[in-house]
Parts: C-alpha cells; structure tokens; sequence
C-alpha cells in the first residue's frame, strides 16, 4: 500500500507530465512566431515541490530539448531571426528559473539541516538540565538518609545533625541556582554547574564524626 509521500510523489509527477505534454502540443499548433516555449517556466516552477532536488535539472533538459524540437516542428511563421530570439529568449527563462529553484531548494535544505541541529541541541540542554535537577535532588535524599541514621545512631547529636542538615539545604540552594543562572547554554556548561559543587560525602562524614 502506497504511503502519503508515494501518492504525492505520484501525482505531481503525473501533473508535470500531462503539463509538459500540454505546453508541447500547444507549442506544435502555433506558428513559429510565437514563444511557445516560454510556458516550459511552469514546469520548472512545479517541479520545487518535488522533493528529488534531481528532479529540476531533468525538467529544464526536457523543456530544452522539446523548445528546439518546437523550432523544427512548428508551422512555419515569422521573421526567422524574431523565431530565433523567441526560441533563446524561451531557453534562456527556463534556465535562468531551474538554476534559481535549485538554489532555493538548496537554502530551503540548509535552513531544514540547522533547525534539526538546533532542535538536537534543545534536546541535549534540556536533558543536560534534567540529568543536573536529578543529581541535586538525590544528592539531598541521599544525605537527608544519612542524617536519618545518624540521629538514629547518635541521638545525643541533635545539634550537630541540625548543623549537618542546614549546610545540605544550603548547599542545595546553591546548586539550583547555579543551575539556573547558566549563561551560556549549553549540556557541557549545564552539567558543570552542578557537578564541581556538589557536597563530598567523606567530608561531611570527617565532619560530624
């Protein structure tokens, strides 16, 4: 079963074709005065929907081809010089037009390749942040334990302990908010923030030993 982008594929080259064999018919009927290659632009403009970048080139050699074959095969009208300047003057607008689509589709991919760069580097910070907001909270938990032993252990150290547990919340303070005054924002700089402050265990253990 055909998916979306298959029958979209489909269609519009469906419509180029029928478009392309359209604009040459017409080309056939009219005498050699009249640009009749000058409606081939249309193609090329259509064809910036198709997403094979390819696709533009190949439009634009086919119209060449067609708007010469158009010159041999067209009723004969007109000052031969005036069918000549027509017929360059028609060349001339569709690859002037396939050269500006493609570069449109070159800038339009561009800007599609940095968006995804950026929405990868949204991705990073925010679980950078996250990874940071889960280190500090079970950095606390993790300690608030180690308070719950120890008063379990010692009760004679209520103070020390109450000491203890103020310079956690302290220290957690600060990790938040060095978290969230990060300037430059970026995973590395997140994590930084965070890590280099964290408490030492050993320390605290040395302390209230």
């Amino acid at each position: 079963m055909l998916n979306n982008k298959n029958t979209h594929n489909i269609k519009l080259n469906t419509i180029l074709a029928l478009l392309i064999i359209a604009i040459f018919s017409f080309d056939l009927l009219v005498p050699l005065g009249v640009a009749g290659g000058i409606p081939y632009i249309t193609v090329i403009l259509i064809s910036l929907w198709h997403p094979n970048h390819k696709t533009t080139i190949y439009l634009a050699i086919i119209c060449t081809s067609l708007t010469i074959a158009g010159f041999y095969l067209s009723p004969h009208g007109g000052e031969l010089w005036k069918v000549i300047f027509n017929r360059v003057l028609a060349l001339f607008a569709i690859w002037v037009t396939a050269i500006l689509a493609m570069n449109w589709k070159q800038h339009k991919d561009e800007i599609s390749s940095l968006n995804q760069k950026i929405e990868k580097e949204k991705e990073r910070i925010y679980l950078a942040t996250i990874n940071g907001a889960q280190h500090i909270t079970n950095n606390l938990l993790n300690q608030l334990q180690y308070i719950e032993l120890e008063i379990k252990n010692h009760p004679e150290m209520k103070k020390d302990i109450s000491s203890m547990l103020a310079d956690i919340l302290s220290e957690a303070k600060i990790l938040m908010n060095n978290l969230s005054s990060v300037e430059n924002i970026e995973d590395e700089n997140i994590r930084k923030s965070i890590y280099p402050k964290a408490i030492n265990q050993e320390e605290i253990n040395n302390k209230y030993k």
